[in-house]
């Protein structure tokens, strides 16, 4: 799950927050949903929490109410189509406190401090929509946007589901962000906290998990308005205390997230009318394309599949006919995944498994026979349904790719492996800028390790939390990175096998670093991808598909156009002989497809 961050000194006027308290929830972050937060991460979130609750301040325009937010479709609306097949998309994560900012922003606490707020807003995302574009992404997915607790900067504490959180703006802003982007080709994807609101409340008798057969907990006070007030009930919340042990599948389904995030009951028939028609109304208001879904390990399984039809349905009666669900679950294993996917349940999630498996191969730490064996495992385990989730290296509760020092050539090497590979990529915001992880680690983050807020620098100029490879403006499209990136995606663009073909590998070496190469397919196109994760040039002869790329056949890189090579006969087949630098990429495409 995001990271639980406490209510930290504020008032409406978004006084500063007490350093030290911020600070100490900084260090105590929570962590990936299968480790679960340390118990002095759960003490010193609920030590600051309850030293200093915030005051939630109005949101004037905002309904309170579900009877005053109805689902009313406006005739004659135009409603921006689904893609056709989500493959055909390229995604941006943008974390909205750190990505863009207009002047000084709304931040609440210490600017250089990780854990608080630092101020980014919507209006300026629309500022950045040219600079995405111009980077080839398709579809941007953003944090959550409903009313959180001000110091809550991520999003996931949300109080008013019904409200933009006015320290990033207005539902007026979202709805002309949403108009732009699709303006410009470009989809939104809005991340929704299907699984608990904020702090809302304490209970009579503490928060000590209770077991399942015991009577549900006396809610003692409401400590934060909650609205739509439908949802301040009682009747919408489990109530049997929080997570203790994140190896009990009850707790992990029925638990609150420590210290005090509150888990819906969702099971209820009441309760989830309530929240499918809560999201039915944010797409019919903001006209967005998708959901991504947080944290869905958490989510009971048999509410899951009601949900997304019934949003699924919605979106579909006003045009929106492939509308996405794509959920967030950390696991290394694809059995984790299995029971999410489906055409009544959900169209994708992130990758977590291959990302934990590719990782040190990427970095040149383990043999690229790593990266076919776990194109394999995904392939036996999900089959189609593993070309239909969304691929990553790092994201906003990982540590960041790059590491110091590491030459910038590995970066693009990886993200070639990333965006040109089966499945649909998805970059976070600063990777197209090179933003380095401030450690030297290949293992995963964990309770000890916490990647974030580290991980969450400030894209905007005047930002204070920085490192070295953040500092400065960061939206500079002619740095290297959002260069290759933007190469990368227009490959994706013009050649379809890159985007919906099948994935056969041609090469991997077994005893360490060097060359990976595999083939996509598609409609009788062959375009082979070739990456060195070595310090050395690297050569092989390489299998290709002889009735695609018959002997005779002349390739070209599509990424460096003088280098060309011909198919020749062998054994009953074709093979091309292949030369990839340190660290680089080659994309050989038949002579007459070159760009």
């Amino acid at each position: 799950p995001a990271a639980a961050l406490p209510a930290l000194p504020s008032a409406a006027t978004a006084e500063p927050a007490s350093p030290s308290a911020a600070s100490a929830a900084a260090s105590a972050v929570a962590t990936p949903s299968d480790a679960g937060p340390s118990p002095r991460a759960v003490g010193t979130l609920r030590g600051a929490w309850r030293a200093a609750r915030a005051l939630v301040e109005s949101v004037p325009d905002a309904p309170d109410s579900m009877a005053d937010a109805p689902l009313l479709e406006t005739p004659g609306r135009a409603r921006h189509p689904s893609p056709r097949d989500w493959r055909d998309e390229s995604f941006y994560f943008a974390l909205l406190d750190r990505f863009a900012r207009s002047g000084p922003g709304r931040p609440v606490g210490e600017p250089k401090d990780g854990g608080s707020r630092h101020g980014g807003n919507l209006r300026v995302v629309i500022e950045k929509l040219d600079y995405l574009k111009g980077a080839g992404v398709t579809t941007l997915m953003i944090s959550p946007v409903t009313q959180t607790l001000p110091e809550a900067y991520h999003g996931y504490a949300p109080v008013h589901l019904l409200a933009v959180d006015p320290h990033l703006g207005t539902m007026a802003d979202m709805k002309e962000l949403v108009a732009e982007a699709h303006k410009r080709g470009i989809r939104v994807v809005l991340d929704w906290v299907l699984n608990h609101a904020g702090p809302v409340f304490e209970y009579k008798n503490g928060s000590a998990w209770t077991g399942m057969d015991q009577p549900s907990k006396e809610i003692g006070e409401w400590t934060q308005p909650l609205k739509p007030v439908e949802l301040a009930r009682p009747e919408n919340f489990t109530r049997h205390g929080v997570i203790d042990n994140w190896d009990d599948p009850s707790q992990a389904v029925n638990g609150d997230f420590p210290p005090n995030y509150r888990h819906y009951d969702s099971l209820k028939d009441v309760t989830a009318d309530r929240l499918v028609h809560i999201a039915n109304w944010w797409v019919q208001e903001t006209d967005i394309d998708g959901f991504r879904l947080d944290a869905v390990r958490h989510v009971p399984k048999d509410f899951l599949p009601v949900f997304a039809r019934r949003v699924r349905a919605y979106a579909a009666s006003i045009g929106k006919t492939n509308f996405l669900f794509v959920g967030e679950n950390s696991t290394g294993h694809e059995s984790d995944l299995t029971p999410y996917l489906g055409p009544e349940r959900l169209n994708s999630l992130f990758n977590y498994p291959a990302f934990r498996r590719d990782n040190k191969a990427l970095h040149g730490a383990a043999p690229t026979k790593v990266l076919e064996e776990s194109l394999r495992a995904g392939r036996e385990a999900l089959g189609e349904a593993a070309g239909r989730l969304l691929r990553f290296f790092d994201n906003h509760d990982t540590y960041r790719f790059l590491r110091v020092g590491e030459p910038l050539a590995v970066l693009h090497a990886a993200l070639a492996y990333v965006m040109l590979s089966v499945g649909i990529p998805i970059i976070y915001a600063g990777t197209e800028q090179a933003f380095r992880q401030g450690t030297d680690r290949l293992d995963p983050e964990g309770p000890q390790f916490p990647a974030d807020p580290f991980n969450r620098e400030d894209m905007f100029a005047d930002g204070r939390f920085k490192s070295e490879s953040s500092a400065g403006d960061k939206f500079d499209p002619s740095s290297p990175t959002y260069a290759a990136v933007a190469r990368l995606n227009a490959l994706r663009a013009k050649y379809p096998a890159l985007r919906r073909g099948e994935q056969y590998v041609r090469w991997s070496d077994a005893d360490g670093p060097g060359l990976y190469a595999f083939s996509r397919i598609y409609e009788g196109q062959e375009v082979l991808v070739a990456l060195n994760t070595g310090a050395g040039e690297k050569a092989a002869e390489i299998w290709v598909d002889a009735g695609l790329t018959p002997p005779g056949a002349e390739l070209t890189d599509a990424l460096d156009p003088s280098v060309r090579v011909s198919a020749r006969a062998t054994g009953g087949g074709a093979k091309i002989a292949v030369s990839v630098p340190p660290h680089g990429v080659r994309v050989f495409v038949r002579a007459q497809e070159r760009p």
